[in-house]
């Protein structure tokens, strides 16, 4: 049964990993939202997540383990969240973003220039390329990854989950 659990647990990380960079791919894919720097970073702790829980829901790696790697991935969910934050905060004009993605005066050359006319459709770290409900990808991404924190912290409270088989 806890076996099951934790399993399960793991299983249920690397599809929630797969869905959120499966969702990135599709509105940069298939609908041309171009990321930023900073949406390309968030992307980060989810494919990092969906490694450490495919991995760990193989046979070898008993539940005390699974665990782990479950606290993990609460703590890379969290830290996307503030990532995400931070990103908002750039959207929304609150603070600052790197100086590489909200297009402050830099040095260039004409060549950059005309390197630059040629690529595809790119925002800055600063615009909001896509919003529902007011709540830019970025803003929904502090929300999923807040939820993803929570519901793990819940499941990993749950010692009967975890124990050795």
């Amino acid at each position: 049964m806890a076996e099951t659990k934790s399993h399960l647990t793991m299983t249920l990380i690397a599809v929630a990993s797969a869905g959120a960079l499966g969702l990135a791919y599709l509105a940069q894919y298939g609908f041309a939202l171009w990321p930023c720097n900073l949406c390309w970073g968030q992307r980060v702790p989810y494919a990092l997540a969906m490694v450490f829980a495919l991995i760990a829901t193989t046979p070898g790696v008993d539940g005390p383990t699974r665990r782990q790697v479950a606290l993990l991935c609460a703590a890379l969910f969290l830290f996307n969240a503030g990532f995400a934050f931070y990103h908002v905060g750039v959207e929304q004009k609150w603070w600052l973003g790197p100086e590489e993605c909200v297009g402050r005066p830099m040095d260039f050359s004409t060549l950059d220039l005309a390197a630059a006319l040629t690529q595809t459709g790119r925002t800055g770290c600063d615009e909001v390329a896509f919003s529902l409900f007011g709540i830019s990808m970025a803003g929904y991404n502090v929300m999923a990854g807040l939820a993803l924190c929570v519901g793990l912290m819940w499941a990993a409270a749950r010692e009967a989950w975890w124990t050795r088989s």
